[in-house]
């Protein structure tokens, strides 16, 4: 591209449009990714819109908002259908036919390549947040057309790519080699994760939160099947039975909240319990500095941003044998990995790691060292505008 054309006629500097669509904004952790990809991209000298087709929450808009992001709510009613989000989607690329076009994997993640493609769109960019494993047929043709489709698609973890690609690849931004999918690992913002740590008053936390004199076990997650709630309250049962003073601290809330609750309950473990319901990310990571020890014990993950937060936090976590949690957590260094299901393995790895103050302070540290060295904010911006400058066909000067 010439001077000329990264110029406009009043010599302002030329910054190419990307359009990033995703199905809902909502508190979770692919929206946060989300939010570090448009900052990354506006820090590269991008504008960046964010198109939400479903629900929202308003808070959520305005992050991305005060990121400077425009946002376009289209708040479509889920009964309209597919041919109406269709429709709809393409009404928005006829205004995007100079942008990058970004799509959140997320169903109907076909759908909006189709419309990209139909509306002019020459570069059409998807992220999979999820492996394919815990999908049928199906789903894996559908994403297979739409990386046909599309100009490149990155999957968060190198699990993730497999399994819906049969190989992989971390891309590496100073190599020329082209492959129609890569993995890019998301980011965790350390700095700031470690600064609102070290500011959060332990002890008053603690107290105000019923937990003194407690050893703090947490989990924070929507209380979904998924996430592995129950697996975790069936293995604090036997954990209390070694650590008498461990309870069990639950951030999130979701449908399985009364049913969990009920299972604490039978358990008999009710007392060993704090539910602080959903808490905003900044609300969130104050409560690692009371924790002893993380838990991720879902049933499938395709990253396991918690267990990296955690982990830039300095706490040791425990997290399911699975997917992304694989190459999130080193096993024996930054905590341990454990049976995905396995409320007796989860309950032994627990006391092990209760029952040893310097086991968890070297593997705390281990794990801030290891998100530091390849999940940090700089790792994802190289790479991020790396893809962006090779594979697009529209750079910022």
């Amino acid at each position: 591209m010439s001077e000329k054309e990264h110029t406009s006629e009043k010599g302002e500097q030329y910054r190419p449009r990307v359009l990033i669509c995703i199905p809902v904004l909502l508190t979770g952790g692919t929206e946060m990714q989300t939010l570090h990809l448009v900052r990354t991209l506006i820090a590269g000298n991008y504008r960046v819109t964010i198109c939400c087709y479903h629900e929202y929450e308003e808070n959520i808009a305005a992050c991305f908002r005060e990121s400077g992001a425009a946002v376009i709510l289209l708040n479509l009613d889920r009964k309209q259908g597919i041919f109406r989000l269709f429709r709809s989607l393409r009404r928005v690329f006829m205004e995007f036919q100079d942008a990058v076009v970004h799509v959140q994997y997320i169903s109907p993640g076909l759908l909006p390549i189709i419309a990209a493609r139909l509306g002019g769109i020459r570069t059409v960019f998807a992220t999979v947040h999820q492996p394919g494993r815990t999908y049928g047929l199906r789903a894996k043709c559908f994403l297979r057309v739409a990386s046909l489709l599309a100009t490149a698609f990155f999957c968060v973890s190198r699990s993730a790519e497999e399994s819906w690609f049969g190989n992989s690849a971390v891309f590496a931004p100073d190599s020329g080699k082209r492959r129609r999918h890569y993995t890019i690992y998301n980011m965790v913002d350390v700095a700031r994760i470690e600064r609102i740590v070290k500011a959060t008053d332990r002890l008053q936390l603690k107290k105000i939160s019923g937990l003194e004199g407690n050893m703090v076990i947490g989990i924070v997650a929507r209380l979904r099947a998924e996430k592995g709630h129950e697996t975790l309250l069936r293995a604090m049962s036997e954990v209390v039975g070694t650590v008498p003073e461990a309870c069990l601290l639950v951030i999130g809330d979701g449908p399985d909240r009364a049913r969990l609750d009920e299972l604490a309950g039978t358990l008999g473990s009710r007392q060993h319990i704090r539910w602080t319901g959903e808490k905003s990310p900044d609300s969130v990571f104050p409560y690692y500095a009371v924790m002893d020890a993380a838990v991720v014990p879902s049933r499938f993950e395709g990253f396991g941003l918690t267990a990296a937060e955690a982990m830039a936090a300095g706490v040791p976590v425990i997290g399911s044998d699975i997917d992304g949690l694989r190459e999130v957590i080193e096993n024996g260094v930054t905590g341990y990995l454990s049976r995905a299901g396995d409320s007796h393995e989860l309950a032994r790895k627990l006391i092990l790691l209760l029952s040893d103050a310097e086991r968890r302070k070297h593997m705390g540290k281990a794990g801030y060292d290891r998100v530091v060295r390849h999940f940090s904010p700089e790792h994802f911006s190289r790479a991020i505008l790396a893809a962006y400058s090779r594979l697009s066909r529209i750079h910022p000067s």
